[in-house]
C-alpha cells in the first residue's frame, strides 16, 4: 500500500472553522489549535501508516497537550508564511518522485498555486469543523 501525503494549512483551518484570528482571540485560538492537532494525531494513528501528514502553522513554535504520533509532523513558519513552506513541500514531493501531495485548506489562492505546482487541493469550506475535515481526509486514504 502506498502512503498518501497530506499537507494541512493549520492556521487557515483553525481560523476559518471558528471565524476569528488576531491577538484578541489568542487564548481560544491556541486551544482550538491544540484540538486540531489531537484530531489529526488520532487520524494518523487510525491510518496505521497509510498516511503521512504535515500540519503547518504561521508563527513561532508552540507546545501541544497531545504528542504528535509517527505519521504527523507539525511545522511552524517563523520567518516566512506557512503557505510558502507548504508550496515548497508540494514541489519537493513532486520532484522526488514521491507522488502528488494533497493540500488541505480553505485558502483558494494557495489551493490554485498548489494545483499549478502539480499537487492536489482538498477544498475546505469556511466554517467546517476539524472533525469533518479529518473524516474527509480519512475517506481519501481508505478507498
Amino acid at each position: 500500500m502506498s502512503v498518501q501525503l497530506f499537507l494541512v494549512d493549520g492556521t487557515n483551518l483553525v481560523r476559518t472553522a471558528y471565524g476569528y484570528g488576531g491577538p484578541a482571540h489568542r487564548t481560544q485560538e491556541e486551544a482550538d489549535t491544540d484540538r486540531l492537532v489531537a484530531i489529526l494525531a488520532r487520524l494518523c494513528e487510525d491510518a496505521a501508516g497509510a498516511v503521512e501528514m504535515e500540519l503547518f502553522f504561521d508563527g513561532a513554535y508552540r507546545r501541544f497537550s497531545s504528542p504528535a504520533p509517527g505519521g504527523l509532523r507539525v511545522t511552524f513558519a517563523r520567518e516566512s508564511p506557512a503557505d510558502e513552506l507548504i508550496l515548497d513541500r508540494v514541489r519537493a514531493a513532486s520532484w522526488s518522485g514521491g507522488g502528488r501531495a494533497t493540500v488541505v485548506t480553505a485558502d483558494a489562492e494557495l489551493g490554485r498555486a498548489v494545483q499549478a505546482e502539480g499537487g492536489r487541493w482538498m477544498r475546505v469550506a469556511h466554517g467546517t469543523p476539524p472533525e469533518s475535515v479529518a473524516r474527509s481526509i480519512g475517506g481519501r486514504f481508505t478507498r
